[in-house]
């Protein structure tokens, strides 16, 4: 087996040059997960300190259910991440301005020329090519094979002017992808707000409903034995059981969208489960404003119309860099040589300056740019579109909302007129001028009526939170900002 020879001096390049690459390597591959993690999280959190989980049975107000669900959320922290692959992408777009630096070792093996050199003078003895190829600084060995080994340095760097609208579109691109991380976390927070006056309508279904069954379970009672005495009739028998199965199964549904609820709350604000009780407050109304100055707030903080905006510029820049193809782009590549095997006179150092002006590409030039145009204007309709849409939200939010209001008024005339009934049939059965089940019926309609106000109420907060969806205003701190007061309690009244 041949021996390689290794030549002298190489044996303490090659482990130096060796340690080098493997440092550069590991520097590359180690990151930081929590500082990118960090990157986005300043965005979302303002500095705030994350809340602590969720314990079990915990009461669980509105306030803390927005802060844990920016905080635990895994569809706004994938938007995070897509805010953090923008940074990145700047910073790639920014390295296209920069030299590259690489080490490129090379050993070559090949055979030696066959046949004889041609004689450097008349009449001198012929000369070998392999003795040859030697001289000129191949190394030989068995008179067959040529090896030489070089560890050359090459950079290499690229001038063109498309870099730069490609890294002007790669900063607005930052721009657009934090507005849309803003806009993902503002409709997260506004699932939660519906998804926990869901579970409080749900809940106070629950009891409600819970009461009616009890009364409708002594309506039935009543009427039976009334009817054992010949005083009321099957058919009245026979529609209190049917109204008692029904209220059982408005019963079963009502439970059953409390559980569920619970359940999506708990996936929204990334808990394992929200078993204890929640909050029965709803926000003040804001003093009347005119719907005009509720769309000019929405065209100015709206987040997803801001990176609509910032798509658009972005267009404009791809537009510019897709024209660019068109000039000419300047390569220079250097080359130092740290080693070369057998070659005492040849050159340490060779660089190479290369232009290069399109000429012909096909019609792919051309392609690029009409893309470009089209993205472009791709970009300006959905930017148009949205700020028509943003505007007919804010002036359905706003209805919705004064509707509610006026809606409450009455069902409040309501809760009214059905307790002075129910307290004048509470009289009149004292003094025995109606029986039991008039008094029964009259519990049953109060109780509807305050369940209607108290789902009103809830309905109302959705509203609200709603049209500070609209306007670009919903964020973690909201609850904070506004002003609570409890929910009309619906007392039940005593039993019958």
């Amino acid at each position: 087996m041949a021996k390689l020879n290794i030549p002298r001096g190489l044996e303490y390049v090659c482990p130096a040059l060796l340690c080098l690459a493997a440092v550069g390597l590991l520097a590359g591959c180690v990151v930081d997960q929590a500082r990118e993690v960090r990157t986005y999280r300043k965005v979302l959190d303002a500095d705030a300190p994350k809340p602590k989980p969720l314990e079990p049975a915990e009461t669980l107000t509105l306030s803390r259910a927005l802060a844990l669900a920016n905080a635990d959320n895994e569809q706004i922290a994938s938007q995070g991440e897509a805010y953090l692959q923008a940074l990145i992408e700047k910073h790639r777009a920014f390295a296209s301005f920069l030299p590259t630096v690489s080490f490129q070792p090379n050993f070559t093996v090949e055979e030696a020329p066959q046949g004889n050199a041609p004689a450097t003078a008349p009449g001198a003895p012929a000369v070998s090519a392999a003795s040859v190829a030697a001289t000129q600084g191949n190394f030989v060995q068995d008179g067959r094979i040529l090896r030489r080994l070089e560890a050359p340095v090459v950079g290499a760097m690229n001038f063109s002017y498309r870099n730069v609208p490609l890294y002007k579109a790669a900063e607005i691109a930052i721009v657009q992808q934090r507005q849309l991380l803003l806009d993902a976390r503002a409709t997260v927070l506004l699932n939660v707000a519906q998804t926990y006056y869901q579970v409080l309508i749900s809940t106070r279904q629950v009891a409600v409903l819970e009461h009616s069954l009890e009364l409708q379970q002594a309506r039935l009672a009543d009427l039976e034995g009334r009817f054992r005495v010949q005083l009321a009739l099957a058919l009245e028998v026979s529609q209190a059981r049917s109204d008692e199965a029904a209220t059982r199964v408005q019963l079963s549904h009502a439970s059953n969208d409390m559980r569920n609820g619970r359940r999506t709350l708990a996936l929204l604000i990334g808990a394992a489960e929200v078993d204890g009780p929640l909050v029965e407050a709803v926000p003040l109304a804001d003093p009347p404003r005119p719907v005009s100055e509720y769309v000019d707030r929405a065209f100015a903080n709206r987040q997803d119309l801001l990176a609509a905006q910032a798509a658009v510029k972005e267009a404009h820049y791809a537009v510019q860099a897709a024209i660019a193809e068109y000039y000419p782009s300047v390569s220079l590549n250097a080359a130092a040589y740290l080693y070369q095997q057998n070659y005492a006179n040849s050159s340490k150092w060779n660089a190479i300056l290369s232009a290069n002006l399109p000429i012909f590409s096909g019609g792919a030039i051309r392609a690029d740019v009409r893309d470009a145009w089209s993205r472009l204007r791709q970009a300006a309709l959905f930017e148009s579109y949205l700020r028509r849409e943003i505007q007919q939200g804010v002036n359905s939010a706003y209805d919705n909302l004064q509707t509610s209001g006026v809606v409450l008024g009455q069902l409040e005339q309501e809760v009214q007129a059905s307790a002075e009934a129910y307290d004048q049939a509470v009289q009149m059965e004292k003094n025995g001028l109606a029986i039991p089940l008039d008094v029964l019926t009259a519990q049953d309609t109060l109780l509807n009526s305050q369940l209607q106000f108290a789902s009103e109420s809830f309905t109302q907060a959705i509203f609200r939170l709603d049209l500070l969806r609209s306007v670009g205003d919903l964020d973690p701190t909201t609850a904070d900002k506004l002003h609570w007061s409890e929910a009309a309690n619906a007392p039940a009244g005593p039993s019958r």
